[in-house]
Parts: C-alpha cells; sequence; structure tokens
C-alpha cells in the first residue's frame, strides 16, 4: 500500500468512532456489508483447520467474523487500526496481529488461506502490485489459497454505468450519497494520494497471465451485485500449485 494510504487509513482508526467510516463504505450498505462474509467463505473454500492471513485487516471487520470458522487468523495493518480491533474483540486467543505495512514486514509463517480485501487499489503502480501479490504468494502452503478481493475495475464500471440498469441505478446512488455525506460526524481531513494504480480490464488479465505463467492457478470471480460495489468490482482468486 502507498505509505500516504497506508497512514491515511492509520489516521480513520485514530480519529473515527464509527467503525463504518473506518472501512470507507457508507451507513446505507450496512445490509450489503453483512453478505461480503459469507461470498469471502465460498471463495476461499474456508474449513475449521485453516490457517489464515488477511492482509489490510483494518479494525476487523472480516477478520472477527473469519476467526470462528478457522483454526488461527493473523492480521496485517497499521497499528492504530489493530489497537481499534483489539479493543473491539477481545477473546478470542486464535487471533495474532503484525503491525505495519505488508511491504516491511517479516513473516515467516505459511498460511492455507490469504485474504486482501480492498486493498490492491491503494497501491501505486502495476510494478507495486505484482511485488505485493508475489510477496503474499509466497507465503501460503502447497495449494493454498489467495483471494485479492473487492477490487474496482474502470472497465466493469463503464460497462455497467452504461447499461439501462447502471444509469437508473448509479441516478439513485448519487442523491443518496450526497445525503449520507452532509449527515456524516467526526469529518476527518486526509492526505490526498495522487499515486494510486488504476485496474481495468487489461491490468485485471495482465495479473492473470503473470502468475499463471509461474504455475499458479489464477482466475477472475464476479462480485454478487447485492455486495457493497459488487456491480462494479471484482475479484482474483489465485492457487499455489502443490
Amino acid at each position: 500500500m502507498s505509505r500516504i494510504s497506508f497512514e491515511n487509513f492509520g489516521k480513520r482508526a485514530k480519529c473515527l468512532k464509527d467503525y463504518k467510516q473506518m472501512t470507507g463504505r457508507y451507513n446505507m450498505q450496512e445490509g450489503a456489508k453483512r453478505k461480503i462474509f459469507g461470498d469471502i467463505a465460498r471463495k476461499l473454500d474456508l474449513k475449521p483447520d485453516d490457517s489464515v492471513l488477511e492482509i489490510g485487516c483494518g479494525v476487523g471487520d472480516l477478520l472477527i467474523p473469519l476467526s470462528f470458522f478457522v483454526k488461527d487468523i493473523t492480521g496485517v495493518d497499521h497499528e492504530a487500526c489493530l489497537e481499534q480491533l483489539r479493543a473491539r474483540f477481545r477473546k478470542s486467543k486464535n487471533i495474532h496481529f503484525i503491525p505495519g505495512n505488508f511491504f516491511d514486514v517479516s513473516i515467516r509463517n505459511r498460511y492455507d488461506k490469504i485474504l486482501c480485501y480492498s486493498v490492491l487499489q491503494y497501491l501505486e503502480d502495476e510494478k507495486e502490485v505484482f511485488r505485493f501479490i508475489d510477496k503474499a504468494l509466497g507465503l501460503l502452503v502447497p495449494e493454498g489459497m489467495a483471494l485479492f478481493g473487492d477490487i474496482p475495475n474502470v472497465s466493469t464500471k463503464k460497462r455497467f454505468t452504461e447499461s439501462q440498469r447502471g444509469r437508473k441505478f448509479d441516478k439513485k446512488w448519487q442523491r443518496l450519497v450526497k445525503k449520507e455525506k452532509n449527515s456524516l460526524k467526526n469529518k476527518i481531513s486526509l492526505s490526498a494520494d495522487k499515486k494510486m494504480i488504476e485496474f481495468d480490464d487489461d491490468l485485471m488479465v495482465a495479473v492473470l497471465q503473470r502468475f499463471r505463467k509461474k504455475g499458479y492457478h489464477a482466475y477472475i470471480s464476479s462480485q454478487p451485485s447485492d455486495l457493497p460495489f459488487g456491480n462494479t468490482r471484482e475479484d482474483i482468486i489465485i492457487i499455489k500449485p502443490f
């Protein structure tokens, strides 16, 4: 993750009291947000004996429910985010933490499953995306699986917004967003991050090609339309060969 975005998430965790605001989603998406876990559990084929790593776990919106369904789970993120997570949920002994930017931390363990949700779009460029995924896949056991989820694809968004359903949806969406933004409390000032990658169809396919050439199984998976941004985002699933 770019340094600016990484520190912005830390600042959110320090300043905001509303966990929903920390995730970057809207209050009106609360019902849709609850459906994310089921989609992840299905795509990652979670099992009770899995050891899981979540890169960019934030304040635990996914890590906490995941901890009830797997053997153990480790979260990597800004120390301020992890402090909020610890304060929010102290009971489980199968949760572990690694503070710091994923690029900077050293991780010795290997994992059955890796989750990285709504993170890749905060990287700076294609080279950094490949370096990030390379490091993550190096932490998988043989036949382990990684889900790089909730990636905004501008090509997918263009197709949706140009459709009849998309135009109707967007008109309603803009009204709701404006209304919610006007009612938000605890607004904070964040540094503008102009060095963020933009994913399109070409880059999504480039990721598949790169890691398939390395021997991995790699796939693009659509999101259900009832997820918070399901109409415009996609997931990448990569499985390490035996």
